[in-house]
Parts: structure tokens; sequence; C-alpha cells
């Protein structure tokens, strides 16, 4: 590839296998990189796309309003992807319940790992963490932003490989001047509406807050099926295998009988 041109950005995409579309997207404190290891591991029976979202990794754009959602949806044109099964991390699961929800007829599955949901507030930062994040950004102390939301996202520890993700986020580097997501429509009001297979993913060390949002999104979508892993945040990098086999064997009862 690399490269693909969508809506006006370069979105950095890696593709592996032949099958059914999987899409991963990944969450805000790193870029593709936090689904390599199930990417390899899914791609021996399944089609599975990774791309960095716009201003994270190695995508870029110009500084402007954009549509998380519509990057997606224009990223599965691009690539002449009819329907994907949409797998999210963090801030990635979120678009991808939006995706599912305002476009259900290019979705075949939906995978929400210890992710959020628009609409719907989870507060796991402190008042003073908060406080302390906005003293730190403001003075541009990244080694102090990365402490906080290592003590937020990773408290089971943080090495060289999640400091070296984090790196690559719009925190870290910053945005051009004008770019800006646009408003997404509340999601909260409308999970009874997601009708494919759901596979929801909870860390055990996570947030309460965000805990109780996968809880939520597990008992209100129809047929959903919640599983807790024994990880925080970064579950996909401390436990590759674990999470890795249970995508395969989701994905592999709910995909289409073809492409």
């Amino acid at each position: 590839m690399p490269h693909v041109d969508v809506n006006g950005a370069r979105l950095w995409v890696e593709s592996e296998g032949e099958g059914p579309a999987v899409v991963f997207v990944h969450g805000g404190l790193g870029d593709l990189r936090l689904w390599e290891p199930q990417a390899k591991l899914l791609a021996r029976r399944f089609r599975c796309i990774r791309y960095d979202l716009r201003f994270w990794g190695q995508s870029d754009a110009p500084g402007e309003e954009f549509s998380p959602v519509a990057d997606l949806v224009g990223l599965l044109d691009e690539l002449d992807v009819e329907r994907a099964a949409l797998v999210g991390l963090s801030l990635g699961g979120g678009l991808a319940l939006d995706v599912a929800l305002a476009h259900p007829d290019r979705t075949w599955a939906l995978v929400h790992v210890a992710a959020g949901v628009t609409g719907m507030p989870a507060a796991a930062y402190t008042e003073e963490q908060e406080s302390a994040y906005e003293a730190a950004e403001a003075r541009g102390d990244l080694d102090a932003m990365m402490d906080i939301d290592f003590a937020v996202w990773a408290p089971l520890g943080a090495g060289d490989t999640m400091r070296e993700l984090w790196l690559t986020t719009p925190d870290a580097r910053g945005l051009p001047d004008g770019a800006r997501p646009s408003r997404r429509e509340p999601a909260h009001e409308r999970l009874e509406e997601i009708a494919v297979p759901t596979l929801v993913v909870v860390p055990t060390h996570d947030p309460p807050a965000q805990r109780a949002v996968g809880e939520t999104v597990a008992r209100r979508i129809p047929g959903a099926r919640l599983v807790e892993i024994d990880s925080d945040h970064y579950l996909t990098l401390r436990k590759p295998e674990q999470v890795g086999e249970l995508l395969l064997e989701f994905l592999g009862a709910a995909a289409p009988a073809s492409k």
C-alpha cells in the first residue's frame, strides 16, 4: 500500500491475509502496532486491515474539520471492502461502535475492547490528574504527561514499547491548526440497535468507570458476549495470545460464508 488517500488524508495502512475482512482500530495511546500480534494471528483466516488514525503514527492530514467515521468508511471504499468486522481498542472501540450504528450494512461483527461510547461519560482521571496533565501539556513536558497517562491506563507498568507508542499520538506531536473532529451522534442512546454479533472485552485493571462502560455495552446490545481479561488497558500487548485466540474463536463463528 502503504498510504491510502481518504477524505484528504493520507492514512497509513497495513493489510495481510485473505478471507472476510477484519479492520482493527487502535486506541488513543498508540498506533496500529497496538493490534499487531492479533492481526498476524488472524491473518491465517481473515484479511486483516490495520491503519493509523488521522494524525496518529504514520498518517498525516491537513488542518481541517474531519470525521473519523467517514475516514473508516472511506477506507473500506478505497480498499473495495463491502463489509468488515470492526475490532476496536479504547478510542478505536468507540469509533467502531459509531460506524456499526451509522453503517450497519458495512459491518458483519463488532468487537469493543476496553472502549468507550460516544456520549457516555467515563471519568477515568481524578481532578488532580487532569489538572496536572493540563499543566504538563502547557509547559510541553511530555514525560510528565506520559507518566500521568500510564498511572491511569498502565498500572501494571509501562516499558519502552509503550512509551514509544505514546509518542506517536497527537498529544505528543500536536495537531495542525484547524484540525478538529466533527461532532458524532451519541451512541449510548442506540446500543439496542446493534444487530451484528458483538464481543465486549473488559480488562480487570482498567479504571472502574471505564469497566462500567463496557459492562453496560454488553448488557444493552442484544446477544453481546462479555469477557474479562486480567490486564490493564494495554491488554493487546500484555496478553497477545489470549486476546488473539479469543478473537479467532469469536470471529470464526461469526464470519460470513464469503467476503
